[in-house]
């Protein structure tokens, strides 16, 4: 299997680890470490994007405005598949990690991974912003 380079060498944790299989005894939660970067990193390339996709609206705004004749078909179906292919990018980046985070120990039969809840929770939100936005 191939999997693209960008997601080879990941910073992103998603708080599992693989063990061997064997009983364990449940022991507290620890806090998991946010880093500054855990924080701004999301909100930068949101912003990046957001940015992206304002600016590409304005300029076809603009281009209706002064154009004599409206938009053709397919230079609408161009742009909405480029919006779509941005989008699809994105949900990509989102899910990939995970499951790359998910292969790395094939040989261990169990995975533990305390505090799941808020991080998939996280993943979810970050997907369905992209998907129905």
């Amino acid at each position: 299997m191939a999997i693209p380079k960008e997601y080879l060498d990941m910073s992103s944790d998603f708080g599992f680890s693989a063990i061997d299989d064997e009983v364990t005894t449940p022991t507290a939660p620890a806090a998991p470490a946010i880093s500054h970067t855990d924080i701004t990193d999301p909100i930068v390339e949101r912003i990046r994007t957001l940015e992206i996709n304002v600016g590409e609206a304005l300029s076809i705004l603009e281009r209706i405005e002064n154009a004599s004749t409206p938009l053709d078909t397919e230079e609408y179906k161009a742009l909405l598949e480029k919006d779509i292919r941005a989008k699809l990018k994105s949900v990509e980046g989102l899910i990939l990690p995970l499951l790359v985070n998910l292969m790395k120990h094939p040989e261990k039969d169990t995975i533990k991974w305390p505090n799941r809840g808020p991080i998939i929770e996280g993943q979810i939100n970050k997907i369905l912003a992209i998907t129905r936005s």
